[in-house]
């Protein structure tokens, strides 16, 4: 079948998350042109809602204070936590996500990044073997005037719009208990007073981390297309060539020519995939609403394999009584 297409990237990345964002800031730092698509009139996905904490064991953070960490120790806990779940958790797959966390820290950093530590935060099994304290970084409050009108369709605004930290959070819980928490209290109010004086509009975890990538995205030329999700794949020759997409209302073909990533996340806000893979019913979820999982069949659609989709982060939430959703925790 012959296809007309209305524009050619190297590669078009599906989904605004922080998983699409690395993808989409790591091609176009190797020199490829990069196209983004949001399937709703927000982006930022979970990731802006979330508190925006990463998990990279031996990280260059770690390195530098000398926390003690190792590959071996990041191998050990994987395998002691995750074990053998299939395809998606195979040593070959842990491997190349613990001996990647280096030059993933390094490249965010070269390209403005500004990470911190969340010493005080626990792997989620620390009694396991390998298991540390403070593996975790995150995003430096960020100025959201630094991407402008792009805030306006931030789904962070959903979150925490503060300049808080995830370290923040469990001690701020303790403001009136202990003098620690009063400490930090104290500290995050001055903060955001100090930031209001500067004429600053900081926000904090997953809104910043979002905000931080885009603002590396734009820089770097990519543009980034809301309202436009993936509707189809197009094939040819058993190969992945493009996508079908909707731009400014029409329907239009995009061709890739070095590939298709899909990261536009999970299923949460799908009561049929989660009633089949998970037997969980309805769909109240913290998660982005543009989590239906319509990748997921597309990618399904063409041949490509599925694994873990019994598993998920879970924790529980309040689902809110008014239009703004509660943010997950992480």
């Amino acid at each position: 079948m012959s296809v007309t297409w209305h524009g050619t990237y190297d590669l078009v990345v599906a989904g605004t998350g922080a998983a699409a964002f690395a993808a989409a800031v790591t091609a176009a730092d190797e020199g490829m042109t990069v196209l983004m698509l949001e399937s709703t009139d927000r982006w930022g996905g979970s990731t802006a809602m979330s508190g925006g904490g990463l998990w990279l064991p031996n990280n260059p953070l770690m390195q530098r204070d000398r926390a003690g960490d190792s590959r071996e120790e990041a191998l050990t806990y994987l395998d002691a936590t995750v074990g053998d779940a299939g395809p998606g958790a195979s040593r070959h797959r842990k491997e190349a996500f613990v001996d990647g966390v280096g030059s993933f820290v390094s490249l965010a950093e070269r390209l403005g990044m500004r990470f911190a530590r969340a010493a005080a935060y626990p792997d989620y099994y620390p009694e396991r073997p390998g298991g540390k304290i403070g593996r975790a970084i995150e995003h430096e409050p960020f100025d959201r005037r630094r991407i402008g009108q792009w805030w306006a369709s931030s789904r962070g605004r959903d979150g925490v719009p503060l300049p808080v930290k995830t370290d923040d959070f469990w001690l701020l819980s303790r403001a009136w208990s202990s003098p620690d928490g009063m400490t930090r209290g104290a500290r995050v109010v001055a903060r955001i007073a100090g930031s209001a004086a500067r004429g600053h509009k900081k926000v904090g975890m997953g809104a910043a981390l979002a905000c931080s990538f885009l603002e590396i995205a734009i820089a770097q030329g990519t543009p980034v297309w809301l309202s436009s999700p993936v509707q189809d794949l197009i094939v040819e020759d058993d190969r992945v060539v493009g996508v079908r997409t909707i731009k400014d209302g029409k329907e239009i073909h995009v061709r890739a020519t070095r590939g298709v990533v899909l990261g536009a996340g999970g299923f949460d806000h799908n009561a049929e995939l989660r009633r089949r893979y998970q037997g969980v019913d309805g769909t109240a979820s913290s998660g982005s609403s543009g989590n239906v999982g319509s990748t997921i069949a597309l990618a399904e659609r063409v041949g490509a394999a599925l694994d873990l989709m019994d598993d998920a982060w879970w924790g529980g939430s309040i689902p809110p009584s008014g239009p703004t959703r509660a943010p997950p925790s992480s």
